[in-house]
Parts: structure tokens; C-alpha cells; sequence
């Protein structure tokens, strides 16, 4: 088994002493260049491996982002990998954090003490909070003092946190506008939960605006809510969607993994999109231009929210940029293949 190099090792080799070393590993100017370079070129032909932990133990640091998904309920399932929407957030996220050599810790927690005792245990620099309810972050500023970016949270007071959203009125408003433009007026809403998810009822918002343009009254009973935002669960909201005793012709997910669920559904039946039922969804997923038929939806750019989310707190620790930011990302319709003219 190879010898793993050490401080020591790299001294020798170099000329120097170890502390020499370690002022180079931990960026303190206590060395001429000359020795730096030495030092370096050192570490690179011995391929050395600093020990990431010790140095950022010296320096108070864990060089660890952490990303907190708020869930609205006790669930086991695995939340990140259920969901593709995440994967394009997180790549967001991790490519902005490998940047300046850290790494992401992610986690999904539903209990509001959980949530501040998860970043004290886990000695966090920063944090990213995915759906946080007021309780979260009442918990979090009454106990935690890192740099907090919000994620896609509404029901929260003003604090010391920066704000991440995207205009989810609108988004709800352009899928239901376009349904109406094409002559559907029974035009069902899959939601993952109309009351307990604010980013849902900003969706319902604009879903109830663009009603109100053509003079169409809503209807509660044309709201199908899924639970969460899963396949499984998406197959049931098809199902009910489909039975529903107000024939629909149309639908607007709240997110495209509920289309997906919704057009199997529909396909096993031997049903058609769009001939037997226009639909839209929100997110513009990577998958969804590869459907078949391809999914129109309301696309935000979920890579461009996760780089600027975590942008955010690298500011706030590097930068010392003073205040707090508050973003709203813009959406567009991305008109494809899954919705037609009501006949």
C-alpha cells in the first residue's frame, strides 16, 4: 500500500519547513514567492492531498454550502432523486461552489428545529432554502448567523436573508392564457398542494387572472391536487382528472413531472394528447422537448436559479456586499406539440 505524503514530506522535498508549508496550504502570505512556488511545485510532483478538514478547522471554516429542501409533510422518499427539477437546480448550485473549493450538503427536513439544528451540527457556511415557511425562517434567524439565500418562499417576513423566486403569478397566468387563447374553457389545474405551497397558489393566482380576461368563472372542483410531485402520485391525478364528473379538455400541471404522470395515464387508456386532451406544464424540464408529444410548458431557468442562488452567498461571505438581494426571475411559454385548438 503506497505511503500517504505528508506536510513533512513535502517540507523535505521542497527545503523548507512545514510551516512554510502550511501557510502556503492555508493562503497566508508569510513567504516569499519564491518559496510559494517552490512549495507548490513541491505538492504537485508528490501529488499531495491537503486535509481539507484540518485546514478548514484552522480557518473556522467547513467549506460546506448547505441546501435545505422544506418538506411539506414526513416523507421517506429520497426528495432529490424523485424529482428531476432538482438535478438542474443542484447543477446550478455545485457548479458556482466547486468554484471556490466548496462542496453542497444537501438535505430534506419538514420540522422547524430541525432545520437550525441540521446547520449547527453540520458547522455550515452558508445555506439555501428550497420552499421555507415562515416557522422555518423565524427558527433559522432566531438561532444561525450564516448567509441565507430563499428559495421559491413567499410567506415569510423581512429579514437578513436574500430572496430568490421567479414570477410564478405570471407563469400561472401565460399556461391558462394560452389554453383559453385556444378555445378550451374547461380547463383543469394539477397542483402538488393548493394550500400548503405558496409557489402553487401564486400559480393559482395567474391560472384565476387569466379566467377573469375571458370572463370564465372558477371552479374549485377543476383543482386536483396530487400530494407532491412525483410520478406515482401524478399517475392518480391523470386518473382523477379523467373521471372527473365536468368533462376537461384541457389541464395546466404546476410542474412537468405531473404532465408526465398525466399523460400516462391518459395513454393507457387509450386516450391521445393533444387530440383528447390539451396539456401544460411548468418548468421546462430537459426531458420535456423529448416527449412524445413534446410538452408545452412554462419554462424557467432553473440552471440560471441555482448559479445566482448560490452566487448570493458567495457575496455574502467573500464580498462583503452590504443589504440583502432580492431576485425574480423572468418565465416564457414554450409553445410544443401537446396542446391544440378546442373543436
Amino acid at each position: 500500500m503506497k505511503k500517504k505524503v505528508t506536510i513533512k514530506d513535502v517540507a523535505r522535498h521542497a527545503g523548507v519547513s512545514s510551516a512554510a508549508v502550511s501557510y502556503v496550504l492555508n493562503g497566508k502570505n508569510k513567504v516569499s514567492e519564491e518559496t510559494k512556488e517552490k512549495i507548490k511545485r513541491s505538492i504537485e510532483e508528490l501529488n499531495y492531498l491537503p486535509d481539507l478538514t484540518a485546514i478548514s478547522l484552522s480557518k473556522k471554516q467547513s467549506k460546506l454550502i448547505g441546501l435545505l429542501k422544506i418538506l411539506s409533510r414526513d416523507s421517506l422518499l429520497p426528495v432529490f432523486q424523485t424529482n428531476l427539477y432538482y438535478n438542474e437546480f443542484i447543477s446550478g448550485v455545485e457548479s458556482v461552489a466547486r468554484g471556490y473549493g466548496y462542496d453542497i450538503l444537501l438535505a430534506g427536513i419538514s420540522a422547524a428545529d430541525e432545520c437550525s439544528q441540521w446547520v449547527q451540527r453540520r458547522n455550515l457556511d452558508g445555506l439555501i432554502v428550497m420552499n421555507a415557511s415562515g416557522a422555518i425562517v423565524e427558527e433559522l434567524a432566531r438561532n444561525i448567523s450564516i448567509p441565507i439565500v430563499l428559495v421559491d418562499a413567499y410567506d415569510v417576513p423581512e429579514g437578513s436573508y436574500h430572496r430568490m423566486n421567479i414570477d410564478d403569478e405570471e407563469g400561472g397566468y401565460l399556461a391558462a392564457e394560452h389554453l383559453l387563447s385556444l378555445g378550451h374553457t374547461s380547463i383543469a389545474m394539477a397542483v402538488a398542494a393548493a394550500e400548503n405551497s405558496p409557489v402553487d397558489e401564486q400559480r393559482i393566482a395567474g391560472y384565476k387572472r387569466a379566467l377573469k380576461k375571458y370572463s370564465i368563472p372558477f371552479k374549485p372542483s377543476l383543482i386536483f391536487e396530487s400530494g407532491d410531485s412525483t410520478l406515482e402520485s401524478s399517475l392518480e391525478t391523470g386518473r382523477q382528472i379523467m373521471n372527473s364528473e365536468e368533462p376537461v379538455t384541457a389541464v395546466f400541471a404546476t410542474s412537468d413531472i405531473l404532465c408526465l404522470g398525466i399523460m400516462r395515464q391518459y395513454a393507457s387508456a387509450g386516450k391521445k394528447i393533444p387530440d383528447d386532451l390539451s396539456i401544460v406544464g411548468f418548468d421546462d424540464l430537459n426531458v420535456s422537448q423529448y416527449l412524445s408529444p413534446s410538452l408545452t410548458t412554462v419554462r424557467q431557468d432553473i440552471l440560471a436559479k441555482g448559479i445566482q442562488s448560490s452566487e448570493m452567498i458567495f457575496s455574502a461571505l467573500f464580498q462583503n456586499s452590504p443589504g440583502t438581494f432580492k431576485k425574480v426571475l423572468p418565465v416564457e411559454l414554450a409553445v410544443r406539440e401537446s396542446t391544440v385548438a378546442y373543436t
